[in-house]
């Protein structure tokens, strides 16, 4: 589903959309475009209202981190990993596909 056009997010921002129903945060990180779960995994905080330095995602409640390429939890206090979400470009737009 496009999300947004390519040009909307430059290098190195992010921004947040809802998919078929979910929070979704896409990322722009060195040419690639990734989208993770608007949530943390720990305490539910939106990620967007966090920073996000290079492929790392930080939740601005208790500093968690994630990589937005896997997902993966890269510091405590999260441990859990937040969804990760397949993206292609066509004809200028992001696109995220997120499977019920």
């Amino acid at each position: 589903m496009p999300v947004m056009p390519l040009a909307a997010l430059a290098e190195g921002e992010m921004a947040a959309c809802v998919v078929a129903g979910k929070e979704i945060l896409v990322c722009h990180v060195e040419g690639q475009f990734y989208a993770v779960s608007n949530r943390c995994s720990h305490a539910g905080q939106l990620l967007s209202s966090g920073r996000l330095k290079g492929f790392e995602l930080s939740c601005p409640l208790h500093r968690a981190v994630f990589d937005v390429r896997t997902g993966q939890a890269l510091k405590a206090p999260a441990s859990e990993a937040i969804a990760r979400f397949p993206v292609t470009l066509d004809q200028g737009k992001i696109n995220v596909t997120v499977v019920p």
